[in-house]
C-alpha cells in the first residue's frame, strides 16, 4: 500500500468508470483537488485495459453503461484484483439491480443524485479501510516470518544439543569414535540409491541414532568380555531410550522411527520391538545395514575389526534374514561408492 494512504491523508490511486463524460469531467475535478490521481474510463472495457496495467486503490463505477455494467466490472475486480476496493454509483430507479452488487463485495454504494462531501468522506473511508487491511495483512506476514524463522532457530540449537549429546556417547568409549560420521556416510549412499527416502532428515536420523547409549553405563560399553544377559539388557534399550530422549524436542517420524527401529531384523528377531520385514520403516532398515557394516570393520574392546571383503561377505549371507533383501541389493549396487569410503575411514583411524 502507497504510504499516504497508510498515514492516513486524502490519496490514492482511483479509476473512475462512467459513460456520461460530464459525469466524469465533474468527478474527475472533484478527486483530483481532494489529492487523489485519477484515471477515467468510458466503458468496463476500457476499465479493465486500465486495470490490467496499473494498480489502483479503488474502483468508482457507474452501475448502467452500454454493454458491460458497472456489476460485470465488480465482478471482475473481485475476481482479478481482489485488493482494490470497489464503489458502485446508481440512479434510485436502479436500486433493485444495485442490490445484487451487495453479492459482488461492492465495498460502498451511492444512490444519485448525491453530495460530494458525502462522496469525498466515503472515498477516503474506503480508501483507509483498504490500508487497514493490507497493514494486517503485512503485519501477519512478518508475525509468521518471525514465528518461522524462530522456529528455525530453535530447531537448530535443539539439533546441536543432539548432536552434543551424541559426541558425548562416543566419547564414552574409544572404539565407537566417529561410529556415527561413519554409518551416516555409508547410509546416504545407500539411500540414495534405493531412493523414497529425504536424504536431509535421514542424515540427521544418522547422526542420533545412537543417542540412548547415553544411558548405558561405562562398564557395558568398554567391557572386554562377553556381555551377561543382564548387560546386553542395557544395550537393548538404547534404541527406546533414544526415542524417549529426542521425542520432546524433534517432530520428525522419520528420524524417530531410526533411532527406535535400527536394529530390528527382517525376519523379526530384533529389538526392540520385533517387527518384521516390511512393519520396519524403510530409513530405519537402510540404517540397519550401514550400522553393521561399520560395526563389523571397526575396532571394539573385545575383538579387532573384520576385513572390508568379509564384512560384505557376511551382510550379503545375511539377506532376508537380518537385512531387506533389497537394501543388500542396493548395498552390492553401490560398493564402488562404498569402499572408497571405507578406505578413507580406516585410514584417518591409523593416522590419529
Amino acid at each position: 500500500m502507497r504510504g499516504d494512504a497508510i498515514l492516513g491523508r486524502r490519496s490514492g490511486r482511483i479509476l473512475l468508470v462512467d459513460d456520461d463524460a460530464a459525469v466524469r469531467h465533474v468527478l474527475e475535478r472533484f478527486l483530483a483537488q481532494a489529492g487523489h490521481r485519477v484515471a477515467t474510463a468510458a466503458s468496463v472495457d476500457e476499465a479493465i485495459g486500465w486495470l490490467g496495467r496499473e494498480a489502483f486503490d479503488l474502483v468508482l463505477t457507474d452501475l448502467n453503461m452500454p454493454g458491460s455494467s458497472g456489476l460485470d466490472l465488480l465482478a471482475s475486480v473481485r475476481s482479478k484484483w481482489p485488493s482494490t476496493r470497489t464503489m458502485l454509483m446508481s440512479g434510485g430507479a436502479e436500486a433493485a439491480h444495485a442490490a445484487a452488487a451487495i453479492e459482488y463485495g461492492v465495498d460502498r454504494l451511492f444512490l444519485k443524485p448525491f453530495q460530494m462531501d458525502e462522496l469525498n468522506a466515503a472515498v477516503e473511508k474506503t480508501l483507509l479501510e483498504r490500508s487497514a487491511l493490507i497493514q494486517q495483512a503485512e503485519d501477519r506476514l512478518y508475525l509468521e516470518d518471525m514465528a518461522r524463522r524462530r522456529e528455525t532457530e530453535s530447531r537448530t540449537w535443539i539439533l546441536r544439543a543432539a548432536h552434543a549429546l551424541a559426541a558425548a556417547v562416543e566419547a564414552k568409549d574409544a572404539y565407537t569414535a566417529g561410529h556415527a560420521k561413519r554409518v551416516t556416510a555409508y547410509g546416504l549412499e545407500l539411500a540414495r540409491t534405493i531412493g523414497g527416502v529425504d536424504i536431509a532428515r535421514f542424515e540427521i536420523a544418522g547422526d542420533l541414532h545412537d543417542v540412548g547409549k547415553i544411558g548405558v553405563p561405562d562398564r557395558v560399553l568398554n567391557k572386554a568380555d562377553r556381555l551377561t544377559e543382564e548387560e546386553f539388557a542395557y544395550i537393548r534399550r538404547h534404541p527406546e531410550a533414544g526415542e524417549r530422549i529426542l521425542q520432546p524436542f524433534i517432530d520428525d517420524q522419520l528420524v524417530l522411527s531410526v533411532v527406535r527401529s535400527h536394529h530390528e531384523r527382517w525376519d523379526g528377531m530384533g529389538y526392540p520391538d520385533g517387527m518384521r520385514g516390511q512393519e520396519i520403516p524403510l530409513a530405519a532398515r537402510i540404517l540397519a545395514a550401514a550400522d553393521t557394516l561399520d560395526a563389523m570393520t571397526s575396532d571394539r574392546a573385545y575383538r579387532s575389526g573384520l576385513s572390508w571383503d568379509v564384512a560384505i561377505d557376511q551382510i550379503l549371507g545375511a539377506s532376508g534374514t537380518q537385512f531387506d533383501p533389497a537394501v543388500v541389493e542396493a548395498l552390492e549396487r553401490t560398493i564402488d561408492r562404498l569402499e572408497p569410503l571405507y578406505i578413507s575411514f580406516h585410514t584417518d583411524r591409523l593416522s590419529s
